[in-house]
């Protein structure tokens, strides 16, 4: 990179070659397909990164060789500094005869790990864990009045106690950022708590540990909704995190003349609070947005139970009733089999395609997880594996392989009236995550009841219309329900940045979440084109890495660590300072 050298930068990438970055070099996410796009980056900050000292990894595996012959890929973990701080890479590399080394990089993933001048914490700090600053204050009365926030503002203002929100406060407190999380709910893990009663997680507890404090060995595979909640709590206490509960965020406007926001929260008691911090991060997730309402004709004029997924408790109060449900991802499916094991008569409208696996073919796509690697280990090896071509080709065969595994499944799907898609270009479940956040179901049960006719299926064009007591059908006949039950997701969180910031923030910042035009998600976990204002959110095998960088990328700006030529947040304001 010193010489800026395209002929040695060709003797070591492949024509076809990726990097990815995840805050080493661009203080992004971002992603460069093909060797002139990579030279291009490679180019243009090595004079504000100033990358040096490149080694072979020591905390890392050493350098070896996966598979033979044309699918051989070597796989090189490496450490550089910056500038700024440390990084580590990771690379796979195929054989090719015409480099001096015998081989060539064709993917390549880079993200940040430390920063210069900020060191985390020595275990077990000595004395008593605290200073007082008033005489006769014991530990508990100093965190008591840290807490407050009664003379000071935080640094950084986290909206949601989920998972998001407490691993970016967790790794904040490490980097020494002073943090506080407010919550609309009254307890921290009511936003997994209070929703529906059958909630499990579709994914194995191996993926989902929490940076700092992995689960017991005792908990299930699968863990339940309760199970989840009661870990935040617990988790936000063992870590001893700022967070006021009973609080609503009402919004923020950002004032550049001292790169900070007013913001305004509202307590349980109906007073509010002004705070000034330096960055917001929104962490309410996709069931923090609002739900997502779709005009159907007559909805209005049913005289029976309408309510959207977010509000449906239980099946408990329906035995013996007859439930609509509409939409059939995965809420949709867990809803109506709770429904129909409580007694009710139930049917799933569906308005588009769906995707559909059993659980047990789902998990092979995460199979790394499961073979006593350290999810540490798996997230960075991920990290290269969700470079946009390459995962997108893998997503394309895993649905191949998942269709023909669970064949039998879905033969039984279509006969009962379900209509099958394969997602964007057949790329199935795994890409339709990333994009959408929906429009699939991992089998925990419900299809078989479908196969079976326990749960109906109806096409939602044979509807003609809502009526008082159900739904009137194409050929004349009503359906009778006495619940409707709207499994329609929740609207894009660019509404939410609407009316918590306005309209021109919410412009500036445009979608968030869903593949942006490199591949990556879009203003999530990374800077976006509003300075001071950042996201997360996403499953918690997501989260878990995605949060360190977010936090790393936070203290670096607070320490006026970006280069200028690295912002995204150049807005008219900022200009005029």
């Amino acid at each position: 990179m010193a010489t800026r050298s395209s002929d040695k930068l060709a003797q070591l990438l492949l024509e076809e070659s990726f990097l990815r970055d995840n805050g080493a070099l661009t203080w992004d996410f971002r992603q460069f397909h093909g060797r002139i796009a990579v030279e291009k980056l490679l180019w243009s900050v090595v004079d504000d990164i100033k990358p040096a000292n490149l080694r072979i990894s020591e905390e890392w595996p050493a350098p070896h060789v996966e598979g033979k012959g044309e699918s051989a890929v070597i796989e090189v973990f490496f450490d550089f500094d910056t500038d700024a701080g440390s990084a580590v890479g990771l690379l796979h590399g195929a054989p090719d005869d015409s480099s001096p080394y015998g081989f060539k990089a064709r993917a390549i993933y880079t993200r940040l790990e430390s920063l210069k001048g900020t060191e985390y914490p020595e275990a077990h700090p000595r004395g008593h864990g605290y200073t007082p600053e008033r005489r006769g204050e014991n530990w508990l009365q100093h965190r008591e009045r840290e807490r407050s926030f009664e003379d000071r503002d935080p640094e950084v203002l986290i909206v949601g106690s989920g998972q998001a929100g407490l691993m970016t406060a967790a790794h904040l407190t490490q980097l020494g950022v002073t943090s506080l999380i407010i919550d609309k709910h009254e307890r921290v893990g009511d936003n997994w708590r209070k929703r529906y009663h059958s909630l499990n997680l579709h994914n194995p507890i191996e993926m989902n540990h929490f940076p700092y404090l992995p689960f017991p060995d005792h908990y299930p595979e699968y863990l339940p909704k309760d199970v989840i909640a009661n870990w935040l709590e617990i988790y936000a206490r063992y870590l001893d995190l700022d967070i006021w509960t009973s609080t609503e965020f009402e919004g923020a406007d950002y004032d550049y003349s001292v790169d900070s926001w007013s913001a305004t929260v509202r307590r349980s008691d109906g007073t509010t609070r002004a705070l000034r911090p330096k960055h917001i991060v929104l962490a309410t997730g996709g069931i923090g947005g609002k739900p997502n309402i779709p005009k159907l004709p007559g909805l209005d004029s049913f005289t029976g139970e309408t309510m959207h997924s977010s509000e449906f408790g239980g099946g408990e109060a329906y035995a013996g009733k007859k439930a609509v449900v509409v939409g059939v991802g995965s809420s949709a499916h867990d809803i109506a089999l709770d429904l129909h094991q409580h007694g009710a008569t139930v049917t799933m409208v569906q308005r588009s395609p769906v995707i559909i696996n059993n659980v047990e073919t789902a998990n092979l796509a995460y199979a790394a997880y499961f073979d006593g690697t350290p999810a540490e280990l798996v997230d960075i090896r991920y990290g290269v594996g969700l470079i946009n071509p390459l995962r997108f080709a893998n997503s394309q065969t895993y649905h191949q392989f998942a269709k023909e595994r669970d064949a039998e499944l879905l033969r039984g799907l279509e006969l009962a009236g379900l209509r099958l898609g394969d997602g964007f270009e057949g790329a199935g479940w795994l890409d339709l995550f990333l994009r959408t956040g929906g429009g699939y179901y991992l089998n925990v049960g419900a299809s078989e009841v479908i196969v079976s006719g326990g749960i109906k299926v109806l096409q939602a064009d044979r509807i003609d219309e809502f009526v008082p007591q159900g739904v009137r059908l194409d050929d004349g006949g009503v359906l009778d329900a006495d619940l409707v039950v709207l499994a329609t997701g929740y609207q894009n969180r660019k509404t939410e940045v609407a009316q918590q910031f306005g309209e021109e923030v919410a412009e500036r910042v445009g979608e968030i979440a869903g593949l942006d035009e490199e591949g990556e998600w879009a203003n999530v976990w990374r800077p976006t084109a509003q300075r001071g204002l950042w996201f997360n959110g996403g499953g918690i095998n997501q989260v878990r890495p995605a949060s360190r960088r977010l936090a790393l990328l936070i203290k670096g700006d607070l320490n006026n660590l970006i280069p200028d030529s690295l912002r995204r947040d150049v807005t008219p304001g900022r200009q005029e300072d």
